[in-house]
């Protein structure tokens, strides 16, 4: 999904993104308010009013949706835990939150708080359109009562107990809080969300098959994907356990060929040849880590430019490139950043200098020998 969305900015730090298929819902959301909601309610208002006010609508929904999501994060970030990114997409959207909550009671917190801002702000809608009713067209308080109880529903739909809704989440913790087994919450919860996606897909099939209305399609497919990613979830949730227990310094490459920071261009070529790397850290004369250089980024220097341009003045710096510790744990890592091989490494720093590097071909060898059973540097079959 991350190749096809388009970035909106930060809020709070956070990246805030939004998938193409966004603008699908958005046009159909746009023309359900135009050509249906808003006529019902307002039949004298023209309709380039009506499209305005739904087009208007429509983006307000989508605020909605972030502040869902934002909810989310904001309280991850209260309890200390990472939030990076908020994608938004064609079924509403998600708080990309890479560790997981200690605790049930974090983990509950969490959960809640994006239904609950999503009630909150149905009942502000309904609120205002309710106190506007007086003052406003007629147009302006349907739009207003639209957003309310959407907003509701969106609340209500969420706290359906099965994974990956907001519900199973909440389910998830309450039952990690009675039994003290995450494992088993977790596969309660995926088991309400494959029940769940079951009722849905079979609710469709009915309205399609006897009653002939398409929108039975829509709830097929929405119970197709609670199903696949109820499946995902339970499915990842061994392996994620598994990362999450690696260090950062067992998966590194130790003493990496490094890159000095006053040679230019020309004066590396030699050295970058013969090293059969992509990549290399870049280090200052104390052999203080100072960022990363490609041998992409080299080509992009002009020939005539070679011997006058040194590495330290092309090289990607932090924050482009991620600095960790050895004892930083891979799930955070892996959560932090997408490395692109040819192009990215993780700067493995130890008391200001170069501990060692950890690039996309080594994350992926540790998640893949972690799925055989097999941690990094153990024995075979020693991943506890």
């Amino acid at each position: 999904m991350t190749h096809a969305t388009f970035p909106l900015g930060r809020i709070a730090g956070i990246r805030v993104g939004a998938h193409w298929s966004v603008l699908i819902v958005m046009a159909l959301l746009a023309d359900l308010l135009a050509t249906i909601v808003l006529p019902l309610g307002a039949h004298a208002s023209p309709p380039v009013v009506n499209w305005a006010v739904a087009v208007a609508s429509a983006l307000i929904f989508l605020v909605s949706l972030l502040a869902h999501e934002l909810c989310h994060a904001l309280v991850a970030r209260h309890y200390e835990l990472r939030a990076e990114r908020i994608t938004l997409w064609l079924l509403g959207g998600a708080a990309e939150l890479p560790e997981e909550p200690p605790t049930p009671r974090t983990a509950l917190l969490i959960a809640a708080a994006g239904p609950i801002a999503s009630l909150l702000l149905g009942g502000g809608f309904l609120g205002a359109a309710w106190l506007a009713a007086p003052m406003l067209p007629a147009v302006v308080t349907i739009a207003l009562s639209w957003l309310g109880w959407t907003n509701g529903v969106l609340a209500v739909f969420n706290l359906l107990p099965g994974l990956p809704l907001d519900g199973g989440r909440v389910l998830e913790a309450l039952v990690w809080r009675v039994t003290g087994d995450k494992a088993r919450a977790r596969r309660t919860a995926g088991t309400g969300g494959g029940l769940l996606a079951i009722a849905l897909a079979a609710f469709g099939a009915w309205e399609l098959l006897a009653l002939g209305n398409l929108s039975g399609l829509w709830l097929i497919g929405i119970g197709w994907f609670l199903g696949a990613a109820a499946r995902t979830e339970v499915s990842a949730a061994p392996l994620r356990h598994l990362l999450s227990q690696l260090r950062l310094a067992e998966v590194m490459t130790n003493d990496p060929v490094t890159a000095p920071g006053w040679y230019t261009v020309h004066g590396f070529l030699g050295q970058a040849a013969h090293a059969r790397l992509r990549v290399f850290p870049v280090v200052s004369f104390d052999g203080t880590p100072i960022g990363v250089v490609s041998l992409s980024a080299l080509t992009r220097v002009p020939e005539n430019e070679r011997a006058s341009t040194r590495l330290a003045d092309i090289c990607v710096k932090p924050p482009g490139c991620l600095v960790a510790g050895p004892g930083t744990p891979l799930t955070e890592v892996l959560g932090h950043a997408r490395l692109r091989p040819g192009q990215d490494l993780v700067l493995v720093v130890e008391n200001g200098t170069l501990a060692g590097v950890a690039g996309p071909d080594d994350l992926a060898r540790a998640i893949e020998l972690t799925a055989l059973g097999i941690r990094p540097g153990h024995d075979v079959g020693n991943v506890k």
